[in-house]
């Protein structure tokens, strides 16, 4: 029987990135979109992707010297060459209570078919720096 409808998935990744307020190298986070964390993945890490970017969700920690936004770029390259989506702004909100702990959604609709799963996400604020704790990014077939 042929799939009707969506499926979507979820990746995750838990590692901590620090911040600044211009793109950097090693300020990202690296994702295989088939390393899904919730329901079994459709194909192997590494395997060419079909599918459609959804969005994500970031949750920031340690926000100070006034970052009020977060920036994303999305990219093939490790180097941040080879751009899939272009820079992306969003309004830092803050949790109920804290100054510094908060978080950003994106929301995309873009189709996208690559020879690999790879995807690399490099973030800049537009002043001071924080933390990203958690990364959740979604996509569906």
């Amino acid at each position: 029987m042929a799939k009707t409808g969506k499926f979507y998935h979820e990746v995750q990744s838990l590692t901590d990135v620090p911040v600044t307020n211009a793109f950097v190298v090693a300020q990202r986070s690296d994702i295989n979109l088939y390393d899904t964390s919730i329901g079994s993945s459709p194909k192997a890490i590494g395997s060419t992707f079909a599918g459609r970017l959804e969005g994500m969700v970031i949750r920031l920690k340690s926000i100070a010297g006034g970052a009020a936004k977060l920036t994303v770029k999305i990219t093939h390259s490790a180097t941040g060459s080879q751009i899939v989506i272009p820079d992306t702004e969003a309004d830092i909100a803050l949790e109920v209570g804290t100054l510094t702990e908060g978080g950003v959604a994106y929301s995309f609709d873009f189709a996208h078919l690559h020879t690999d799963d790879d995807l690399h996400i490099f973030y800049k604020t537009d002043a001071g720096t924080c933390t990203v704790d958690a990364l959740e990014f979604y996509w569906s077939e």
